[in-house]
């Protein structure tokens, strides 16, 4: 079968990137050579993905026979040895490795072939086969698994996969993944079978069989009660008589039938009813259950049950016990006491236990080692602190020592630098001098001035000038540098104690309750006063916001509350005859005036603020010309709103407040 696969196309089916960038690059020198390559790429694209999926279809034709075959090999070798006529056998196969796209075969099968015989379950596991290479490996380990020693048989979905577990005694257990459901729930079903056989040998498949075919043919409802009252009946006087009763006497044999008469057994039924109601998931409580509710049960079988469900009691007993016995889950003696008691036990639930004790003291002693590291963190962040501030006050002595010339210091490295003046001083070649009392101390601001120049490097002239003024104190212009930085200090202290007490809740306040008046008004000019007033808000809004900012939109703020809104609202609601064009005329020259002689001679000065209010006065003039015919009485209060703001910004620049405090924050 392996001769009808061409090799040359499952090679190609099996390697799309060499075939895409191969045949690529081969069309792109052809095109370079034509000088077309562009095209050329394009035409190598295409072709490449088509002789690939060529060898794609190759694959997915033939790959078939291949996965057979392997299946028939594991087989045979999984029968080798094993010659019992009713034996069954199953495959269960599961695959891995990623297969390019488009290829329908994975790139690795697996295989475990299970035999199950009368006595013993075969596994032969460690088949694999490489779809790619068409090579496979046998079966290379052989494991049986006698019924005695099954414990538990089931099955669990993981994803796409179903795993066979078979639990045996000791708490053991194998586990088989595949991707074929139904194969694993038919093995969990034979295999259940068959333990049921060998741990009940009293009745044979062949009999229960016989069995459920007479119970299905009985036409009447109320026929299996019938039997089962027989079968009762015939377990107790089968149970109750001994080989030692054979010497009983006749009449205490009547005695004893009329009782067994009268008085039903109540365990199998009681069994029968809490297996029911309980539907127990544990081997041993399913298997007494099964033994008690046996009417005739077997006597050796009946006594492993009964061992098993002591001994499990035994251990639960001496788990519940140990468990009591911790008062703080978090004391570590009483952990480590409580598993040492649980070593002895053998058992699911002592071993299960025994390892949550052992990861609850792992994590105890996790946490004792994570807080010793924080708290080695923390010292070392310490030291290393302690460890700077050493190293800055050091190069601080060697740098004076350099610069007074008393010693020349050969090395750059502070650490050595130290090292050697330390040496310097111990063999007396310096001397400190001990300062008299009597005379003056020599200043240090030169020096000092120095570093606080190299730490903070000043942005403002006036300080760099400052610095370096301290710097060489014999200048001529120190004088007026330390005037000047005097006169600068003390308008900033005033500047400051006139807005220390305006804060952001203060600013708030103030436009909330302005825009809730321009809420309840009406026309252009407070829609543009709203939006001055949103715009204000998002400023405050800001993190990066300054003091003198809040203190500028409190003003306005003020301005707007106090002045302009009261007065714009008597002048929208006076009654007075005007003369409205001249009004909106002389509005027009005004606000040419106030450009003329204030913004643009003072070119040095921010206008932001004037020139917002001159926009608005314009914007008053503007509605008052559009209104002028229809309303002239509302156009004479626009004007009058517009030369009251003119009034204000004319103010504004004659007290030179914001001069005032351009100047003081430039200090």
């Amino acid at each position: 079968m392996a001769a009808d696969v061409n090799n040359l196309r499952w090679k190609i089916g099996w390697s799309p990137w060499l075939v895409l960038i191969g045949v690529t690059v081969v069309f792109t020198l052809i095109g370079a050579m034509i000088d077309a390559a562009g095209p050329f790429v394009g035409l190598g694209l295409f072709g490449g993905i088509v002789i690939w999926y060529w060898g794609v279809r190759e694959i997915n034709n033939k790959y078939q026979p291949f996965v057979q075959k392997f299946i028939g090999e594991s087989e045979r070798n999984a029968r080798r040895g094993i010659e019992v006529d009713s034996a069954k056998l199953y495959n269960l196969t599961y695959n891995s490795g990623n297969s390019p796209p488009l290829v329908s075969p994975s790139d690795t099968y697996y295989i475990t072939t299970i035999v199950v015989t009368d006595t013993s379950i075969n596994l032969n596991k460690g088949a694999e086969y490489d779809m790619e290479a068409r090579s496979g490996v046998g079966g290379g380990t052989n494991k049986e698994i006698y019924y005695d020693q099954v414990t538990g048989v089931r099955s669990h979905q993981d994803g796409t996969f179903t795993e066979l577990e078979i639990q045996t005694a000791g708490g053991k257990s194998t586990r088989i993944s595949s991707i074929a459901t139904d194969t694993v729930d038919e093995v969990v079903s034979e295999v259940r079978q068959r333990v049921r056989e060998i741990k009940n040998p009293g009745s044979s498949r062949g009999q229960r069989t016989d069995r459920n075919a007479d119970q299905r043919s009985t036409p009447s409802t109320t026929a299996p009660e019938t039997p089962a009252r027989e079968r009762n009946t015939e377990s107790l006087t089968s149970t109750d008589q001994s080989p030692e009763d054979t010497t009983v006497p006749i009449g205490e044999e009547e005695r004893k039938s009329d009782s067994e008469d009268v008085t039903p057994q109540p365990i199998a039924s009681v069994a029968d009813t809490v297996a029911s109601g309980t539907r127990p998931s544990d081997p041993v409580a399913n298997e007494l259950c099964r033994v008690l509710s046996d009417p005739s049960p077997d006597e050796q079988r009946l006594e492993e049950a009964l061992e098993d469900a002591v001994d499990r009691l035994e251990e639960a007993g001496a788990v519940a016990a140990a468990v009591e016995r911790i008062d703080d889950p978090t004391a570590d003696a009483q952990v480590e006491s409580a598993k040492r008691t649980l070593t002895v036990r053998d058992g699911p639930i002592a071993d299960g236990l025994e390892q949550v004790f052992e990861r609850a003291v792992e994590s105890t002693r996790t946490e004792a080692i994570e807080a010793d590291l924080s708290a080695t963190e923390a010292e070392l962040e310490r030291s290393e602190r302690q460890y700077d501030r050493l190293r800055t006050a050091a190069e601080t002595v060697c740098r004076e020592v350099t610069r007074s010339g008393v010693l020349t210091l050969r090395s750059s490295d502070v650490v050595e630098q130290t090292t050697e003046l330390a040496d310097t001083l111990e063999s007396d070649t310096v001397v400190l001098k001990r300062p008299d009392a009597t005379q003056e101390p020599a200043t240090e601001l030169p020096s000092i001035a120095d570093d606080v120049e190299r730490s903070v490097r000043p942005q403002s002239a006036q300080s760099r000038e400052l610095l370096e003024t301290l710097s060489e104190p014999e200048a001529e212009d120190s004088e007026s540098v330390l005037r000047s930085t005097v006169n600068s200090l003390d308008a900033y202290a005033e500047l400051r104690s006139s807005i220390a007490d305006i804060g952001r809740r203060d600013v708030e306040r103030r436009l909330n309750a302005i825009d809730n008046e321009l809420q309840r008004k009406n026309g252009d000019v407070y829609r543009h006063l709203s939006d001055r007033t949103r715009e204000l808000e998002t400023m405050l809004d800001r993190d990066d916001i300054t003091d003198v900012q809040l203190y500028a939109i409190y003003q306005e703020c003020t301005f707007y509350d106090r002045t302009l809104l009261p007065r714009l609202s008597r002048s929208l609601d006076s009654d007075s005859a005007v003369e409205t064009g001249r009004l909106i005329a002389n509005i027009g020259d005004r606000i040419d005036r106030i450009e003329r002689e204030y913004i643009d001679v003072r070119a040095d000065h921010n206008h932001t603020i004037p020139r917002h209010f001159l926009s608005l006065a314009d914007d008053l003039r503007v509605e008052a010309q559009s209104v002028e015919g229809e309303s002239p009485m509302r156009a004479a209060s626009l004007c009058t709103a517009a030369d009251k703001v003119l009034e204000h910004v004319e103010a504004l620049y004659e007290r030179n407040e914001y001069s005032v405090m351009l100047r003081r924050l430039r200090g």
